[in-house]
């Protein structure tokens, strides 16, 4: 009988070894300082024979038990520093095997695992990711868009009625990304190579699962030691639009069309540290400027504001809801963060007692401020 483990993310390292006491010979720690002033990380690694290897179950409180079988190894890492948070992410590497039980398999028997894979986990729930900086386009379009090469991305919803014939001329990296919620956030990688000592395809996948604060690490850098998930965060946010909108003027040259209309989601730990709603979030309207052309006239100073999407009804609701607002040119009431659509790169922190800039030509006609434990 194969070894069976259990693994998760947000759980302790005790609570992970307690889970797989039986399986300790396969285990392997490694501690790793990182820099000055930081406790470190440890990484963890379950590795098995080519000859046993194991099933393994990942479960988290309300999602059903994902069980893979064929597993070569699992992987995860857990930040001192952040303790309370427990395992950040955990990834389970499998091969693909066919009906015999070989890992030399043929491109349908590749087709046929993965589409098993992708129609369990819809059933148990996980959603297509949309990432803030992907571009809004149909489920339809994502195939063309993931797969065309004068774009930056390999973003295909999963949901896709992918064919045969479109699966075999998938790249041999290829990715899709998923979500429960926004409690676990999971990204599929599948690899294949043609091996011709067995003269057919070998295919491995790889499942990261990560927690939601380790999906936002990934929209930052941490560069110093005393930086922060909130901080950068709110540091990054104003850009974000600009990715957007450079992964839809892409979209847009290789004849696709944009799907204005598609809903953001609420990153609930974002929300909690920064006031920030990211189901709020604005994008800049592709149909109106390219990517090239917003960069360029927004580094000269124009005032960039008429290309935002959705004006008529952003505006007013912003303004309604920014209760802590301070005028221009007077001095800040409260500490707190401030920021204005009027000009890119605006929210950061400032000082009960700083003076509010001025922008001359904002079309919102005030600065809207943003105060310490307001969600404007």
């Amino acid at each position: 009988m194969p070894p069976h483990a259990y693994v998760s993310v947000e759980e302790s390292p005790e609570a992970f070894k307690k889970n797989n006491e039986d399986i300790k010979q396969y285990w392997s720690f490694d501690d790793n300082p990182l820099n000055i002033g930081s406790l470190g990380v440890t990484f963890y690694k379950l590795r098995f024979p080519s000859d046993n290897y194991a099933t393994v179950t990942f479960t988290y409180p309300n999602i059903p038990p994902l069980t893979i079988e064929n597993v070569s190894s699992t992987s995860g890492y857990f930040d001192h520093d952040r303790s309370e948070r427990g395992i950040q992410s955990t990834a389970i590497r499998f091969f693909i095997e066919n009906a015999q039980g070989s890992y030399a398999v043929t491109q349908k028997d590749a087709y046929t695992a993965v589409q098993k894979l992708f129609k369990q986990l819809e059933k148990q729930g996980w959603l297509d990711d949309h990432r803030i900086d992907d571009p809004c386009i149909s489920i339809q379009d994502s195939y063309t868009y993931g797969t065309n090469e004068n774009v930056a991305d390999d973003f295909v919803n999963y949901q896709y009625p992918l064919t045969f014939k479109q699966f075999k001329k998938l790249p041999s990296l290829q990715t899709w990304s998923f979500r429960h919620g926004t409690d676990v956030f999971l990204t599929v990688d599948m690899q294949y190579n043609f091996e011709e000592e067995v003269n057919n395809y070998v295919y491995m996948v790889s499942l990261d699962f990560r927690s939601e604060e380790n999906y936002i690490n990934s929209y930052i850098s941490y560069d110093n030691p005393n930086d922060t998930m909130e901080s950068l965060f709110t540091e990054i946010y104003p850009d974000l639009p600009t990715s957007r909108l450079y992964a839809e003027t892409q979209a847009l040259e290789i004849g696709l069309d944009i799907q204005q209309d598609q809903p953001d989601y609420t990153l609930p730990l974002v929300l909690e540290k920064t006031g920030i709603d990211t189901s709020k979030f604005i994008s800049i309207d592709p149909y109106k400027i390219t990517y090239e052309e917003f960069m360029q006239r927004s580094e000269a100073g124009e005032d960039m504001t008429p290309y935002y999407e959705n004006q008529p009804t952003a505006k007013p609701e912003i303004t309604s809801q920014a209760k802590g607002r301070c005028p221009a040119n007077q001095p800040c009431p409260i500490s707190g963060y401030w920021f204005t659509l009027a000009k890119a790169d605006s929210r950061a922190y400032f000082k009960k007692g700083d003076i509010m800039p001025d922008y001359p030509n904002n079309n919102w006609g005030q600065v809207i401020w943003q105060f310490d434990g307001e969600k404007a």
